[in-house]
């Protein structure tokens, strides 16, 4: 896979990253990554899935932000003649472990990997990133838990999961997976957003939703079976 820089044909396009964020049922994941932004010290970005919300914001915010479009040729052209960020690499490749193979061999590290690309591929990538002990994983749509495969997903012990349903888009959930600064996002407040857990069990069933209510860790631990 061949990865080049922006040409100064794309650099000279029309959409500048606004100061002012725009907030919608397809940016509500925004309100995450201001959290995400002031815990976290993340230079390097590596994103799933093009996006008008979610590239313009990485873009105006790190150092360098590597979007992979896998599915819409046209939504890729779209995009690179629009959005105008000298840090910005866009990428048309449907092969999610090719690009993390590319920058293996490259030795280039993310500090945050944001899963929102080709369904089929959702939890592969989330999962290629703990893998590789990327410090924040965030998945976008998680409350469609059969649809993206989220069941799949392969945590490992040290990383944690905080599930966080937007209040105003339709229960839209972002999930962040963490091995780094668990302490601090257990104390979020993120606006327009509250804490939950999910249960789900299988594709027949629902997906079962509860308010996040305090230490859970004491609370499971008050519930253990008897002997």
């Amino acid at each position: 896979m061949v990865i080049t820089r922006q040409s100064e044909a794309n650099k000279a396009c029309k959409l500048e990253i606004s100061d002012k964020m725009e907030f919608d049922n397809y940016g509500s994941h925004l309100y995450v990554f201001e959290k995400i932004f002031t815990t976290f010290n993340i230079k390097n970005v590596l994103e799933f899935g093009l996006g008008r919300h979610s590239t313009m914001y990485f873009a105006k915010h790190a150092q360098l932000v590597v979007s992979v479009e896998q599915e819409s040729r046209d939504w890729y052209d779209k995009m690179v003649a629009q959005i105008k960020s000298p840090n910005w690499l866009p990428v048309f490749q449907a092969d999610a472990g090719a690009v993390f193979q590319c920058f293996d061999k490259k030795n280039l590290a993310f500090e945050l990997v944001f899963s929102d690309g080709a369904a089929q591929t959702r939890c592969s990538v989330a999962n290629m990133a703990m893998q590789r002990n990327v410090p924040v994983v965030v998945l976008h749509d998680a409350e469609k838990v059969w649809y993206y495969q989220w069941n799949l997903l392969r945590i490992p012990v040290n990383y944690r999961r905080f599930d966080f349903r937007c209040k105003r888009s339709a229960g839209k959930v972002t999930t962040v997976l963490t091995n780094h600064n668990d302490d601090l996002v257990d104390c979020w407040d993120v606006d327009e957003h509250e804490r939950i857990i999910q249960a789900y069990s299988s594709p027949n069933q629902p997906v079962i939703q509860f308010k996040y209510a305090g230490d859970m860790k004491a609370s499971a631990e008050s519930i253990k079976p008897s002997p």
